[in-house]
């Protein structure tokens, strides 16, 4: 009974954010505890894969409400952090508008806003997915996975493809980002669709997403490298050293409050109004 409990509170924090009705517990917590508790405590640690027919599983899904909710309340939910440069300062993505490509079902176009240290500087740009595979991970425990209308998980997916966006080149400070794509996502018997972030051995590290590549300014020699992610606290310690405590309710390490990290908590809407430096 316990473990039931447990796994119909972590699938409410899925419907949470697909609904982004909550905010608040979007911001502040990360999926770390989540992955403790479905833990079977198995001592199998390899993740299994099988390729599959990347068109047939994409051809009539529709992804973009994983990167961009249209509900007004889920704007934030919009909003992912990331890591820039070789000091790793803090950068921020909004996505304002996601569609699937109407010619290649994997293409997603992109459209929003980017801001590092306060200069912003609005993007479009493309996703184009290249790979897929099912997989099953023995550490966690799928035995009572279901929703209480009784819908079941259908398969966990991991997929791989490549990202650029294009900052708008009137902009001194712009340039183009490039970089590898990894995701992972679940499907429900019933149709429904969220992002995986329970297995951290692979893929985007339990992020649900993620990104890492390089920024180039536009006619310079100026290049960065970044990384982003839907949820960075699942990966973040591997790139800053105790960079956050805390396996839910994040706390971030005072050392690196100068990168950046000052303002995480106020939820500021910086996308409302461009500030961009011309």
């Amino acid at each position: 009974m316990k473990t039931k409990l447990l796994l119909i509170a972590v699938i409410a924090v899925f419907l949470t954010q697909l609904s982004c009705a909550d905010k608040k517990k979007m911001v502040l917590q990360t999926h770390k505890e989540a992955v403790d508790t479905l833990s079977t405590g198995s001592k199998d640690t390899l993740v299994k894969f099988a390729n599959i027919d990347i068109r047939k599983l994409l051809d009539t899904s529709d992804l973009s409400k994983i990167f961009c909710n249209h509900d007004s309340l889920g704007a934030y939910d919009n909003r992912v952090d990331g890591f820039f440069g070789t000091d790793h300062y803090r950068i921020q993505f909004y996505f304002s508008k996601v569609w699937k490509d109407s010619l290649d079902p994997l293409v997603y176009n992109f459209e929003g806003k980017s801001n590092f240290k306060d200069n912003i500087a609005p993007f479009k740009g493309k996703l184009v997915l290249e790979k897929a595979m099912k997989f099953t991970d023995p550490k966690i425990n799928l035995s009572e996975w279901k929703y209480e209308n009784g819908d079941s998980l259908k398969g966990t997916y991991s997929l791989i493809g490549k990202l650029q966006f294009e900052e708008d080149k009137r902009l001194g400070h712009a340039g183009v980002f490039s970089g590898d794509f990894r995701m992972e996502f679940a499907n429900m018997a019933k149709g429904d669709r969220f992002l995986w972030f329970y297995s951290p051995s692979i893929g985007s590290k339990g992020a649900g997403y993620a990104s890492a590549g390089n920024w180039q300014q536009y006619g310079k020699p100026n290049v960065k490298p970044f990384i982003f992610g839907k949820d960075i606290f699942m990966f973040a310690n591997d790139i800053l050293a105790d960079f956050s405590y805390g396996e839910r309710d994040i706390q971030i390490n005072e050392k690196y409050v100068h990168l950046g990290w000052d303002n995480y908590w106020e939820q500021d809407e910086w996308w409302v109004e461009s500030k961009a430096k011309m």
